[in-house]
């Protein structure tokens, strides 16, 4: 199901070069902060954020009434930090991901276009890294995706935006990633770890192509 959403945001994107309507392209990067919702027996400390940077390419198709429908592929990091005592666990995962929103965009004539948006966002792990850390000691080690090694490879979630398009086709942007999808794995599930879901909170600067 998940490959299906990626081909069919993928042909949108393709497809709106043979609209006749307006069509904008753009490229959007982005920091911010990742963490995760975790539920644990194990675990006594959760809530550690780490700094993720973010890239976009995207492509918006006009509806009706000032809303256009937004489609994009980029990289986005997601991760947190972990306590458990003296041990320190820091999660760092990279994503292949596809938002999708619907956008309502306000004209003021002087300066620019203010937007607000909502939708959603499906993503594919691409690599990661698990950091150990201790008083005395430092670990790492490659993540493996999949329901029965280190997480999960697929998530989802809602996605919510806003910003301002300023006329000389810079575009800033506030975003915020809330997954609904439980990337815990089988093996997280058995050793007392039963929910894990990504939160990321990301600022941007974007470029429009008209």
């Amino acid at each position: 199901m998940t490959k299906r959403l990626f081909v069919l945001c993928f042909l949108f994107l393709i497809g709106c070069t043979n609209l006749k309507a307006q069509i904008l392209y753009g490229v959007r990067m982005s920091g911010g902060l990742a963490y995760q919702e975790v539920k644990s027996s194990i675990v006594r400390t959760t809530g550690g954020s780490v700094k993720t940077f973010n890239i976009y390419g995207f492509a918006q198709a006009p509806l009706n009434n000032d809303f256009w429908l937004s489609a994009g592929l980029g990289i986005a990091n997601k991760g947190s930090i972990v306590y458990d005592d003296a041990l320190t666990t820091t999660t760092h995962l990279t994503y292949f991901e596809m938002p999708v929103s619907v956008i309502r965009k306000f004209t003021f004539s002087n300066t620019g276009i203010f937007f607000i948006g909502t939708g959603g966002y499906i993503a594919t792990g691409w690599k990661g890294r698990l950091n150990y850390e201790t008083p005395g000691s430092y670990t790492s080690d490659i993540i493996k995706y999949g329901k029965d090694n280190d997480v999960k490879k697929f998530d989802t979630g809602l996605y919510f935006s806003t910003g301002f398009e300023l006329r000389n086709r810079l575009v800033f942007n506030v975003g915020y990633s809330l997954g609904l999808n439980n990337i815990a794995s089988l093996s997280q599930q058995d050793s007392g770890t039963s929910v894990v879901k990504n939160r990321v909170f990301s600022v941007g600067l974007g470029y429009l192509i008209k």
